[in-house]
């Protein structure tokens, strides 16, 4: 029997190993991910022993330093030296292979805490999951994250159990990464809290409960726990503390964007959005498909109950796992799709309990075949639809050269990597800000007057990401919504003579519509929509 579900877990993370490790080099030599452009750029100016201060505190330190020293490693056995682009083509193998690493962790995981089937379940609706294929080709590290939470969750499930020593080594180390990938992982740390709780209250009617549970023994643990979480913290993203000053400006910084207090030009999208119910309406079907998104609310609630009913702790910190991963992340303002990829494996877990739990007999048997199906196909689908092809704006690049005069005055947008690849075949760009159209001047009322189009033959659009955000809020943009809206309307002269293709692959893949239906972040970093217009 082990063999058995030793062969299919091993079929099941080759299969996903294949779908996550092809095409990491998508959108090269571009490379249009902000983020990862960032990460990129800290890692290359590292140059050990001398320089190791990161110089950017979005993200931890950890990250930085591995992809770093795997490089280094690399160019001592094979001279492989630095550039930009393998640092970005490094930090993508670690999100494929922590992404990979997760299916298995999955099956041991749904074994600890329930059996061997609700582990297989886990480990094959993990493997099918949009939402990691998506970010295991990017290399930023929402990945890195997922892979070190679900073994906290593992240790904590540990902790509840027995109680012992080792298991509050390992919820220290795993804390300590945690909080070295990203310092918004913070939240996290209470799940050991929580933890100890329920193992408390286990324990409260059992006639070893005073021996076992003495305060003081008790306190000597969580005091060790803490220990090696500092320690580790501080030996992986010692920068933190000697360059405090960088470290807690950037804190701020990324804390006032989040918040919506600092208002920046790419968060228009977010403006007047409904915390949970946007994050289930645009996010959770494309990450990890319509049908889960659709039977998880049921699943959580019978995980939930049935916890609470038979006093099973293993569930109540799986429930407290996934609202503390949510949670935190959904009443932010900026609801971006990557701030709730730690929730995902949360989701598998309490599916796979509630599938394998609650429906037995032929009925079920059915249901199960229809949800494996369904994920693999709608899985493969979005494979098909987002990496099996070539990057949009690279496609829209080559038609325009093929369709547009070289010589052409051409318009885009400022802030929108998308323009790169038109770059080496136009010669007569100007970059506007259209983000600043609200506070321009120039431009009042309702009858905005466009001069500046006197001068342009083309307007590029390279994603929908302004797009999106100002048609959908008139009334806070209603100088961008005046503009979008006239020009697709052709009322300032201007004729859509390029769109990128959206087919029923993409249509099942985008909800209906991958300009208005979904987050914008789920497609704007590697399938953007590419608008141009002509003027007449």
């Amino acid at each position: 029997m082990k063999i058995k579900y030793f062969s299919l877990i091993f079929f099941i993370t080759a299969v996903g190993a294949l779908f996550r490790f092809y095409s990491l080099n998508w959108g090269a030599p571009f490379f249009f991910h902000p983020d990862e452009r960032n990460i990129a750029s800290s890692v290359t100016q590292l140059n050990f022993p001398d320089q190791m201060n990161p110089h950017f505190f979005a993200y931890g330190s950890l990250p930085i330093y591995i992809i770093y020293f795997t490089n280094l490693l690399l160019n001592t056995f094979f001279n492989f030296k630095l550039s930009f682009p393998d640092a970005i083509l490094i930090s993508r193998f670690y999100s494929a292979l922590f992404s990979v690493l997760l299916i298995p962790s999955a099956y041991l995981i749904g074994k600890e805490i329930k059996d061997r089937r609700t582990g297989l379940l886990f480990s094959f609706l993990t493997a099918t999951s949009v939402g990691f294929m998506q970010f295991s080709h990017f290399g930023t590290f929402e990945v890195w994250t997922s892979f070190e939470l679900v073994w906290l969750f593992y240790f904590c499930l540990k902790l509840i159990k027995n109680n012992r020593l080792s298991s509050y080594f390992f919820i220290g180390i795993f804390s300590g990464l945690l909080i070295s990938t990203k310092i918004s992982n913070l939240p996290f740390l209470s799940l050991p809290v929580f933890s100890l709780v329920f193992f408390l209250l286990k324990e409260k009617n059992e006639e070893n409960c005073q021996k076992r549970n003495q305060i003081k023994l008790i306190f000597l643990k969580i005091l060790f726990y803490l220990i090696i979480c500092s320690l580790i913290f501080l030996l992986l993203s010692p920068f933190a503390v000697i360059d405090f000053s960088s470290f807690i400006s950037s804190l701020k910084y990324e804390s006032a964007v989040a918040l919506g207090t600092l208002p920046v030009f790419y968060t228009g999208q977010f403006t007047n959005t409904i915390p949970v119910y946007f994050q289930f309406l645009f996010i959770y079907p494309f990450l990890i498909n319509p049908l889960l998104a659709l039977i998880f609310i049921p699943m959580f609630i019978y995980v939930l109950c049935k916890g609470f009913k038979n006093k099973n702790f293993s569930y109540l910190i799986l429930i407290l796992s996934y609202l503390i991963a949510f949670l935190s992340q959904a009443f932010l303002f900026t609801k971006w799709t990557r701030y709730i990829m730690p929730s995902l494996p949360f989701i598998y877990l309490i599916i796979s309990i509630g599938i394998i739990d609650f429906l037995k007999g032929k009925a079920a048997f059915g249901f199960k075949i229809i949800i494996l199906s369904f994920s693999f196909i709608y899985f493969l689908i979005s494979f098909i639809t987002i990496f099996f092809n070539e990057d949009t704006r690279i496609t829209a690049s080559k038609w325009a050269n093929k369709n547009i005069p070289r010589d052409a005055r051409i318009l885009s947008e400022v802030y929108d990597l998308g323009i790169t690849p038109f770059n080496p075949y136009f010669q007569n760009i100007t970059l506007f800000n259209f983000y600043d159209l609200e506070n321009n001047p120039s431009f009042g009322g309702k009858s905005l007057p466009y001069s500046f189009l006197d001068q342009t033959d083309y307007i590029i659009i390279p994603s929908q990401r302004l797009l999106r955000g100002r048609l959908s809020h008139p009334s806070e943009f209603p100088k961008g919504y005046n503009f979008y809206k006239n020009l697709f309307y052709g009322n300032l002269r201007f004729k859509k003579i390029y769109e990128t293709p959206c087919n029923i692959l993409c249509k099942i893949t985008y909800m209906g519509n991958p300009v208005f239906n979904i987050e914008e972040t789920v497609n704007v970093f590697d399938r953007p929509t590419l608008f141009i217009f002509k003027k007449q």
